[in-house]
């Protein structure tokens, strides 16, 4: 595998949106088209960096990430949305990526002291990935979803900041 992050661009953009979710997995994540016009109108307000990307395995689109950060704040970081295709999924490209993304978030913004997610209930496999590598649930529902907010903040964020 020769996992990586590509920007979402004029030259993938159409590979991104094709991407599909397995059934019964679709409120998991929003569709890859709805996640790039939140970036492009900068739903959460100008403060922000949108950083939608796709995960690439060489000339494959295999899943998409967008990224919503406050590079002013310690703790306004977010994973707004991530996706593997149906499928592409079980292969271990949701782990690679989003060991990519952590690195990543933790590179560009050394002010960040706090990377967020939502994650549904019924999601149990994206949980136990995400607990995995050092998510804690925070005891907040995020308030568009109603769903449990999970964080990433310490010494295991300090692992991805240091590779």
């Amino acid at each position: 595998m020769a996992i990586q992050l590509e920007p979402a661009d004029n030259t993938n953009w159409r590979e991104m949106i094709a991407l599909r979710l397995r059934e019964g997995q679709e409120k998991f994540v929003a569709p890859p088209v709805r996640s790039l016009a939140m970036c492009y109108v900068r739903a959460w307000g100008d403060e922000y960096d949108y950083l939608p990307f796709v995960i690439r395995d060489d000339d494959a689109v295999v899943g998409y990430v967008t990224l919503v950060c406050d590079p002013k704040s310690a703790d306004d970081y977010w994973i707004d949305d991530i996706m593997i295709d149906a499928s592409q999924q079980g292969r271990g490209y949701g782990r690679i990526a989003l060991d990519l993304v952590l690195r990543l978030i933790a590179g560009k913004y050394p002010r960040c002291e706090k990377i967020r997610l939502t994650c549904y209930r019924s999601n149990v496999n994206a949980e136990a990935l995400y607990l995995s590598v050092g998510f804690v649930k925070t005891g907040r529902l995020t308030p568009e979803f109603s769903e449990p907010e999970y964080a990433l903040s310490g010494a295991p964020l300090e692992k991805f900041r240091n590779r």
